[in-house]
């Protein structure tokens, strides 16, 4: 049996990406991998690549089925694991060769192992490549529930707070984590069908139901960047996307009986909501709405729940220079200038 199982779900995956993407996976190190390669009903030739890697490798497990999204795919990749660690890797992004091989040495000098082990990486760039900068401390655990909160509030706010670490990779993506596969079992945990942002909803119950988390320092994922990714790309129903997904946090935090403190953090992500659909839609280049339409439609947005409570929730004093200027700026219903200052801002 496979020590390690990677899940990498394809859709319409630029082909050159695809084989980065299965040569890193395939050229690991460390040998004992099970590969599950989930084609979610992609029209092109997604599919016929993944059977032709899987006729070459018999690591590999190909599954294709209808298309149902990233966390159908992701979800139905969790079911075929025959491993003890799980790990998932995007069509498009790719690992570095030595990542199973020092999770595995890792582990093998521990006398208690973590239920997930979350790691550094790199963002990829067309024209260069960016070391995140390390959260935390190489091999800090979580372990009290307290402290397991505390991360589930860093999901919300890292790139936005005081002190916060906006040069680090995302801390509740899917990627660049190692999972125990029978504590997902156990607890019966899976990606939620939503539309946006899947991945830290699903963090943030792994979180709660994990007993130790542990931080690894390595950088070894790597994130591909680009007009087309799914934070930069044109989304008509963003607005859409961001009601939905902060409903789910707010109903994450019900369930579990989170204090007002942490709901307070749920509303600085709705800040981060309200600059992701200045991005994607209401000031997005594709958007043939003039300018003054724009500024009209998403102020009658900030008039909504949650938007309009996001303000009263939010301590100026807790968030970094950068999020104090959009915060003010987003205040005084600046949105065009918020959008000019990112495009001059911007690292692509």
């Amino acid at each position: 049996m496979a020590d390690i199982s990677i899940v990498v779900p394809f859709y319409k995956v630029p082909y050159d990406y695809m084989h980065q993407c299965l040569h890193s996976i395939l050229n690991q190190t460390y040998r004992n991998i099970e590969v599950i390669l989930v084609d979610d009903g992609s029209p092109d030739d997604c599919g016929e690549i993944c059977d032709e890697y899987g006729r070459r490798d018999q690591r590999i497990v190909v599954i294709h089925k209808e298309n149902g999204g990233l966390s159908d795919a992701r979800n139905t990749g969790i079911a075929a694991v025959t491993s003890e660690w799980v790990t998932f890797v995007d069509g498009d992004d790719w690992i570095e060769l030595d990542f199973c091989e020092h999770f595995m040495k890792r582990i093998k000098k521990q006398t208690d192992t973590a239920d997930i082990y979350f790691y550094s990486g790199f963002r990829n760039y067309p024209q260069k490549e960016i070391i995140g900068i390390s959260h935390f401390e190489d091999g800090k655990r979580f372990s009290s529930y307290s402290e397991r909160e505390f991360l589930q509030g860093k999901c919300c706010t890292i790139h936005l707070e005081r002190n916060g670490n906006r040069k680090g990779i995302t801390i509740s993506s899917a990627w660049a984590k190692m999972y125990r596969i029978s504590y997902i079992r156990k607890n019966k945990l899976a990606f939620p069908i939503v539309p946006y942002d899947e991945d830290s909803i699903f963090y943030m119950y792994a979180l709660e139901a994990a007993e130790k988390v542990e931080y690894v320092s390595k950088a070894i994922y790597h994130y591909r960047f680009t007009e087309n990714s799914i934070v930069n790309k044109y989304r008509p129903n963003a607005l859409q996307e961001q009601k939905i997904y902060l409903s789910e946090l707010f109903k994450f935090s019900e369930l579990y009986g989170k204090s007002s403190d942490f709901k307070r953090l749920i509303y600085m992500r709705g800040m981060t909501s309200m600059l992701l659909m200045l991005k994607q839609f209401y000031y997005h280049d594709m958007n043939t709405m003039i300018s003054h339409e724009r500024w009209k439609a998403f102020n009658s947005i900030m008039k909504e729940e949650p938007f309009s409570s996001v303000f009263q929730n939010i301590r100026i004093s807790a968030l970094g220079k950068n999020a104090a200027i959009k915060y003010i700026l987003l205040r005084f219903k600046m949105y065009g200038l918020v959008e000019y200052l990112r495009k001059k801002n911007s690292n692509v």
